[in-house]
């Protein structure tokens, strides 16, 4: 049981990265038979990571003082969200820890899942792009400037793509610096709750693009929609807690008006169609579920069935953007060595 538990430590240390190995250990333990005040003990005592041990240990002594799990874990803001608290304080109701931790495990697994998933799509676009862009700028920065003194020199004007070539380096070496000031001071307001709303905007609108980002923010929302609803917690507050677990500001805020909506009076589906945002089958999905009476367990087949939509979304994009990328950064580079060519062509006739 030790080895299993400092598995742990073998993590980044973010404590919310930690979390579905936490449930997970937590949920073996208690279906172990152990109390939950033991249980919490133990994770104190065999975890490597620097933030569980301690909390793990304190939540235990305060367990056994009489205070609520859900209260305590409630205070742990740096790991448990209004959503995981939910799911704890209702599965402590019911007297269900097991499956509330079981569950709330697999939800979160699914996500890093997803989130694995995306970082491994794109990681290879994102060094080749990196890479050509890196071999331009060296490029026109440090090997053409090496030409230009014996181009000066040239009786006759060099060729066109010479000096199409020696204009772009002059004007990244003189300018250079607006595009590096530039990037930096987007990437500080794009930190701020108003640039990052907009940021997130432009994501969810950007072709391609913010139809996975989209996919994506749907699929949590639905999967954990359907979390809240089989524990018992009402609509209307599952709405507003589903709505936290939007990333993207600009589907938050519709998440926030949808559960505004349906406190209202208005009916969930009429809500999401008029949102724009969520696709034809999961609103019809979902209107199967209210007429049923079974809106938790389809909005999860609707999570099961985006998960599916999001891979076949990342496989043809994926088959688009590295085949772009080769094209057309390959494409700069291609012209850069050709104009340099042609310089050593022309300055090859001089000699002649």
């Amino acid at each position: 049981m030790s080895r299993f538990l400092k598995l742990q430590g073998n993590l980044f240390d973010n404590p919310r990265k930690q979390l579905p190995l936490f449930l997970e250990q937590i949920a073996t333990l208690l279906e172990a038979g152990l109390p939950i005040d033991i249980a919490f003990r133990s994770m104190g005592r065999d975890s490597n990571s620097s933030y569980f041990p301690a909390m793990a240990i304190a939540t235990a002594a305060r367990l056994e003082k009489g205070e609520l799990l859900s209260d305590i874990l409630e205070e742990e803001d740096k790991i448990f969200n209004a959503f995981d608290i939910a799911i704890i304080r209702t599965s402590e109701t019911s007297g269900d820890l097991v499956k509330g931790f079981s569950e709330l495990f697999k939800y979160h697994k699914k996500h890093v899942a997803l989130r694995q998933k995306l970082r491994t799509t794109f990681t290879y676009p994102a060094i080749l792009a990196a890479a050509s862009v890196f071999t331009i700028i060296m490029l026109l920065t440090v090997v053409i400037p090496q030409f230009e003194p014996i181009l000066v020199q040239q009786k006759n004007a060099p060729p066109l793509m010479t000096l199409m070539m020696l204009s772009s380096s002059h004007f990244l070496m003189e300018y250079g610096w607006i595009a590096i000031t530039l990037i930096m001071f987007l990437t500080l307001y794009f930190q701020t709750p108003t640039g990052r709303k907009q940021f997130h905007n432009w994501i969810i609108k950007a072709p391609r693009v913010g139809s996975i980002a989209e996919s994506i923010a749907v699929e949590q929302w639905s999967r954990g929609m359907a979390l809240l609803l089989d524990r018992g917690i009402p609509l209307p507050e599952a709405l507003e807690l589903g709505a936290t677990l939007y990333v993207n500001e600009e589907m938050r805020t519709v998440g926030q008006r949808i559960a505004k909506q349906t406190v209202e009076g208005r009916q969930l589906t009429n809500s999401m169609a008029e949102a724009g945002h969520f696709p034809d089958s999961i609103i019809q999905l979902t209107l199967i579920g209210e007429e049923t009476g079974n809106l938790g367990t389809m909005l999860g087949k609707s999570a099961d069935y985006l998960a599916t939509e999001i891979q076949s979304k990342l496989e043809a994009t994926i088959s688009i953007l590295e085949p772009l990328i080769i094209i057309v950064l390959g494409g700069i580079v291609a012209l850069v060595v050709i104009a340099l060519m042609t310089t050593t062509m022309s300055l090859n006739l001089m000699v002649i």
